[in-house]
């Protein structure tokens, strides 16, 4: 057997129940036989996932072999659907109910997923995704940067040429996943849009107010003068309805924000993914 973590771009991990027992409380990872018995053999693993996931169009990150709960050896790998939101990966729904998606940096290391304990999940997770960081982890968040392709580059690309050192996040990206809210010193996870890493943020301040209130903070940034603050509300506030729109959400100027100052600890090359065995 082979056991699949699948991540979408917000590397929002895919969990499935037990076909049968749609009332157990528990989550699975994806399962697939290995009928050649090659559970090494990447092209397999890639094979098998994309018969049991459709149309997955996912590149694999990387292999680890992990313990069970038994302390028995066990395969898990990683995919990464390039590009895609969880809500955009349709799946063939004949072969697994109950879908759900979950942030990784949701999964409780004490609970238990498809009989591995989630420390050796998020462990696996770190040292494929986080080659080489030697920050120590606290917890941790994956930005939502911008709606699209566009919008996501853009606000990618501000932060790391150091033309933006606020983030602004809706507070219901947030309750959408049950998540906390960072926290100073947590870490963040900058994506592109494709979801490959780009930056390590530590976080160094975090404010909730609303939407209206955005200016404020931006007029007292160091970048104030270069990028006036309208012109910075204006492009969230479209990327925001964007996102409202979609997940049947309304938009007003007082909706919840949630304003966290960073630095930028570490950068990843998106060009040179040896690191992450993409090819």
């Amino acid at each position: 057997m082979a056991f699949l973590l699948i991540l979408d771009r917000e590397h929002k991990a895919l969990w499935v129940k037990a076909k049968n027992r749609s009332n157990d409380s528990n989550w699975f990872l994806p399962e697939v036989e290995d009928p050649v018995n090659k559970p090494s053999n990447r092209l397999n693993v890639e094979l098998l996932a994309k018969q049991a996931f459709i149309p997955l169009k996912s590149i694999l990150i990387g292999q680890k072999t992990i313990l069970d709960i038994f302390h028995n050896e066990q395969q898990l790998y990683i995919f990464l659907c390039l590009g895609k939101e969880s809500t955009e990966v349709l799946f063939d729904l004949t072969k697994f109910k109950n879908i759900q998606w979950m942030p990784i940096n949701f999964i409780n290391e004490s609970e238990s997923f498809s009989s591995f304990i989630g420390k050796s999940i998020l462990d696996a997770y770190y040292d494929l995704v986080w080659t080489d960081f030697q920050e120590k982890i606290n917890r941790f968040h994956i930005i939502k940067s911008g709606y699209g392709r566009k919008d996501t580059e853009e606000h990618n690309n501000a932060i790391l040429e150091g033309r933006q050192n606020i983030l602004v996040e809706l507070k219901e990206y947030y309750d959408l996943y049950h998540q906390p809210i960072p926290e100073n010193g947590d870490h963040a996870l900058l994506n592109s849009w494709k979801g490959l890493p780009l930056a390590a943020l530590g976080i160094t301040g975090v404010t909730l107010d609303t939407f209206d209130k955005i200016a404020d903070f931006l007029d007292k940034s160091e970048n104030a003068s270069q990028y006036p603050a309208q012109n910075v509300v204006e492009q969230y506030k479209k990327t925001f309805l964007k996102w409202c729109k979609k997940n049947n959400k309304q938009f007003s100027a007082h909706k919840p924000v949630i304003i966290s100052q960073f630095k930028i600890i570490r950068q990843f090359n998106e060009k040179k993914t040896d690191y992450l065995n993409i090819t």
